[in-house]
């Protein structure tokens, strides 16, 4: 079984590769494609990651949500707590670096915690079964499995470059409901991988 260090590092040299512009195009897609599935369609307060440069984009999963009355909340950093937490995101809000340079808002109006309907999560790798591989600290797990985003829809973003047969999973990390990439969107259900017509 090949380890998590080993995917990491040959993940974190395959995106060290990729150009922003490819990253751009490749993100308008699987962005587009998210928007069409139901479980976007039918989610009220939504949990979007704020993207870094090398990341999937999440702009304008952000933009139809002030569009269309959907409540965004985002993860920030509590650095007493050492873990992080979600805070409202509202048009205007200003973004900075925040611990390991991970956009967040500026100055962040927690959340009290509720049901969220939907997270949209990033990862360096993913597998067609919902495994998802982070950068090794464990904090997006432990955010994914406290009570807000427990029962939420959970969608990996990720390029297709970044599935993976198989990533090692243990008891502490959390599977995606699906994957969308620029070419298909994997559902964990039927472990299949399904073309989303539209981007062919």
């Amino acid at each position: 079984m090949t380890s998590k260090g080993s995917i990491r590092i040959k993940m974190r040299a395959q995106r060290a590769a990729l150009t922003l512009l490819g990253i751009r195009q490749a993100s308008s897609k699987i962005q587009r494609v998210v928007m069409k599935l139901p479980e976007w369609a039918a989610a009220q307060r939504v949990c979007v990651y704020l993207a870094m440069p090398s990341e999937a984009q999440t702009r304008r999963l952000l933009m139809a949500c002030w569009k269309t009355g959907k409540q965004i909340l985002v993860p920030a950093y509590r650095k007493a707590e050492r873990r992080y937490d979600l805070a409202r995101l509202r048009p205007g809000d200003s973004v900075k670096a925040g611990y390991w340079a991970v956009p967040e808002p500026a100055r962040p109006r927690w959340a009290v915690p509720a049901r969220v309907d939907l997270v949209v999560a990033p990862g360096l790798a993913f597998d067609r079964s919902g495994g998802r591989l982070g950068h090794g600290g464990g904090h997006y797990d432990r955010l994914l499995a406290g009570i807000a985003l427990k029962q939420a829809f959970k969608i990996g973003l990720a390029l297709e470059c970044q599935m993976v047969a198989r990533v090692p999973m243990n008891g502490r990390d959390i599977r995606m409901d699906a994957v969308v990439t620029e070419q298909a969107v994997y559902r964990r259900q039927t472990n299949t991988r399904r073309q989303t017509p539209d981007d062919r």
